[in-house]
């Protein structure tokens, strides 16, 4: 869409990057409580399996199998522990919630030329402010530019699907959490429900 003056257009760009940035930072806190809520149910097996040990409940499988599962979940928690280390998904989430807070800022400070100043000096520094500000953080993902473009509807037009796929893209990378979680709940209810 082409905008009547740079001002104008430049606002537009720091409104929509802002929008990313928030759907970014949102999508990282999703991402960040995922994996802690399949760490805690990771534990709580490994803590599950002992006790059943313990009190001497009849489980269906060998307590050498059991033993090896144990192992098996002791690693899962590990390997999700050092990604979510890596992956700093908390750290992350609060540099683009800061971006975005700044872009907004910015916005604002663009928003008042667009009716009044028209002189280049002012716009160039903008431009200039603008992508330092880029500059400083880490970009958003495609799946945050799919989330702002299907809510800023006054900007963008988009198929009647559209919300759908965009909804099924963002489920879709939350699938190795619920993977993981599955297996457990499945391996566990196999473990309590005994010979049949």
């Amino acid at each position: 869409m082409q905008k009547e003056n740079h001002f104008e257009e430049l606002y537009d760009r720091i409104h929509k990057t802002a929008a990313c940035r928030f759907f970014a930072n949102d999508r990282l806190k999703a991402h960040h409580n995922a994996s802690l809520w399949t760490i805690t149910f990771f534990s709580m097996g490994l803590i599950f399996i002992p006790l059943l040990q313990s009190f001497g409940l009849e489980t269906r499988f060998t307590s050498n199998y059991t033993n090896f599962i144990q192992v098996v979940l002791a690693i899962v928690i590990l390997v999700i522990s050092i990604l979510l280390n890596m992956t700093n998904f908390s750290v992350r989430a609060d540099r683009m919630h800061q971006c975005g807070m700044i872009l907004n800022s910015l916005a604002r400070k663009v928003h008042r030329h667009i009716n009044e100043d028209k002189s280049g000096g002012s716009y160039e520094s903008l431009v200039k402010e603008y992508d330092a500000v880029l500059q400083r953080f880490e970009n958003h993902s495609p799946l945050d530019y799919l989330f702002a473009k299907n809510h800023l509807t006054s900007s963008y037009t988009n198929p009647w699907y559209f919300p759908a796929y965009t909804r099924i893209r963002y489920a879709g990378q939350f699938l190795p959490y619920i993977a993981l979680l599955g297996l457990e709940t499945a391996w566990f209810s196999m473990l309590v429900t005994g010979n049949a």
